[in-house]
């Protein structure tokens, strides 16, 4: 999000953008409920096109709401509309402080504002006679809310938009499949944005395949470099030409885990089945699940035998560029470095003005700011993502490759990416350097329509935990049962998988099973979730059910 932050109003719009906006207005001056897809390649333009799509609806006499995944955008993003349309222009996000989010909320429940960008939260504002709903980013999985009250903002936008007779727009460089489909099914109206603005050049990716490069040169420490050769001397030009390089990967603190040079073991978290990830700068071992923290032992709880670091998190990443480029002015942009929403905007400010050459950083780099002087961008590690247990597992790691990748080359110098990979023959890989969203998502569907994953289904994940590790198994156990005997007729179209233990057996000190539904629609499952409600009275107290409507994960 963001693209041109900093410039003023364009004079003239692309023809691409020319276009969206024309049938954007027509669906504003039509009235009358009318969803879109709005691709468009990063650098494309689409902030533009919400702006001029927002100033039609407000003059209009409507109300328009902006909503983005992460409160990392909302400062540019507010920036953007503010330079645009003066300080009526409500936030809402969790970052702010009760009273301003109290104040925001006010004028727009009055009407004194009509214009509001926020996080998914925000889906509730009460914005007056809505007529534009805006998701952008809509593919990010941060527009799921996985606790207590459970939605998934970006479908209830088109829900609200739907009862409010508003256009709604969904926008993305890398829809989800799900948005996808329902363009390809005529569902909502697919407008593009081929091209980025200026006609600048996408950047140039390429792959590094690590099977091949050597990381570990002759005679050094067991644990390798992150930094492959080819990485280490594209980011030596880019600091000789003074300009700026992000280095993404998705990992925080130090390094993956402590493990023992003589037993193998490693150092496990008390409450979760994971292993507690090094920190450096804390000089302590935590769990990014359950928050637990303790100091780094001396020696190998197990056996006593010495602790070395393995696998690299962003800390690390920091400390090796920082190593070879002492000059360099580096930084870390994480939820370890950005732990608070100023600290974050300051962090990003900086960056912008060019005091930071080297930005390192999570998932939160590759949310759609705009920063000119980037023209070069590292992936560290293309696989953090691609083995996880779950089917969104490739699509997830396309969307997060090609959107920091996008980073890259937006100003007047051309951009290059480089991205290291143990798996570049995977499809969700090999794609990116030509830039083929359109060639992954048809690959990425077929596969899933051969094995009835969303969008050809509808899921909705069982979650069991409890304390006690048997008595959550029998529960699951008993579930399974009790669902077997509501699904007996073929022509249900609701079938069930598990009950198993979860990916993550132990989370929190808590144990976790689940089952998950499978049909073709909503409405099938209706009936089952409404008995099973009702067959959840008579479980243990002690054990925890949830039902989980389309989940966004199945960790």
């Amino acid at each position: 999000m963001a693209e041109g932050l900093g410039q003023m109003r364009p004079e003239r719009l692309t023809d691409a953008q020319s276009a969206a906006l024309a049938e954007l207005e027509r669906a504003l001056d039509a009235g009358g409920f009318q969803p879109f897809l709005l691709q468009g390649v990063t650098g494309s333009g689409k902030t533009e096109v919400y702006l001029r799509a927002a100033e039609h609806a407000l003059a209009r006499g409507g109300g328009a709401l902006i909503l983005v995944p992460e409160i990392a955008l909302t400062p540019q993003l507010v920036g953007r509309f503010r330079s645009r349309f003066g300080s009526a222009v409500a936030v809402l996000h969790s970052g702010l402080r009760d009273r301003e989010r109290l104040l925001h909320w006010k004028g727009l429940r009055a009407g004194a504002v009509r214009l509001a960008v926020g996080v998914r939260s925000a889906v509730f504002a009460p914005v007056r006679d809505l007529a534009l709903l805006v998701v952008d980013e809509e593919h990010d999985p941060s527009f799921k809310q996985d606790e207590k009250l459970r939605y998934q903002a970006r479908d209830l936008a088109v829900v609200r938009a739907k009862q409010a007779g508003a256009t709604v727009v969904l926008g993305s460089a890398t829809p989800s499949l799900e948005t996808l489909e329902n363009a390809r099914r005529g569902r909502y109206r697919h407008l593009r944005l081929p091209a980025r603005v200026d006609d600048r050049p996408m950047p140039g990716v390429e792959l590094v395949d690590l099977r091949r490069v050597r990381l570990r040169p002759p005679g050094t420490p067991e644990q390798p470099p992150a930094l492959s050769p080819p990485l280490v001397q594209a980011l030596g030009e880019v600091l000789g030409r003074g300009q700026q390089a992000i280095l993404f990967l998705n990992r925080r603190g130090h390094s993956a885990a402590l493990v023992c040079e003589s037993c193998g073991q490693g150092v496990p978290c008390s409450r979760c089945d994971v292993s507690l990830t090094f920190h450096l700068r804390a000089r302590n071992l935590q769990c990014h699940y359950c928050g637990e923290s303790r100091p780094v032992p001396d020696r190998c709880p197990a056996c006593g035998g010495p602790l070395l670091p393995v696998g690299a998190g962003t800390e690390r990443i920091e400390a090796e560029v920082a190593d070879r480029f002492p000059a360099a002015r580096v930084a870390r942009l994480d939820r370890d470095a950005a732990t608070t929403a100023e600290r974050l905007t300051e962090l990003l400010s900086r960056f912008a003005r060019g005091e930071i050459d080297v930005l390192v950083g999570t998932q939160m780099v590759a949310k759609g700011h705009d920063f000119p002087g980037v023209t070069l961008v590292c992936v560290v590690s293309a696989d953090t993502g691609l083995l996880l247990p779950d089917f969104r597992a490739a699509e997830r790691t396309f969307q997060l490759v090609t959107q920091v990748s996008g980073r890259a080359g937006r100003g007047q110098e051309p951009g290059r990416v480089l991205v290291q990979t143990w798996n570049p023959e995977a499809d969700a890989v090999a794609r990116v350097p030509e830039h083929d969203y359109d060639g992954f998502a048809g690959h990425e569907l077929a596969w899933r329509e051969a094995l009835a994953w969303p969008p050809f289904s509808r899921l909705v994940a069982v979650r069991i935990e409890g304390e006690d590790p048997r008595e959550t198994a029998a529960v699951a156990r008993k579930l399974g049962d009790r669902l077997a005997v509501l699904l007996p007729a073929a022509d249900t179209g609701v079938r069930l998988l598990g009950p198993a233990p979860a990916p993550l057996p132990r989370l929190r000190g808590k144990s976790r099973w689940q089952l998950l539904l499978k049909a073709p629609r909503h409405a099938l499952l209706g009936p089952v979730l409404d008995q099973l409600e009702r067959d959840l009275e008579v479980l243990p107290a002690a054990v925890r059910v949830v039902l989980d409507v389309d989940p966004g994960a199945m960790l």
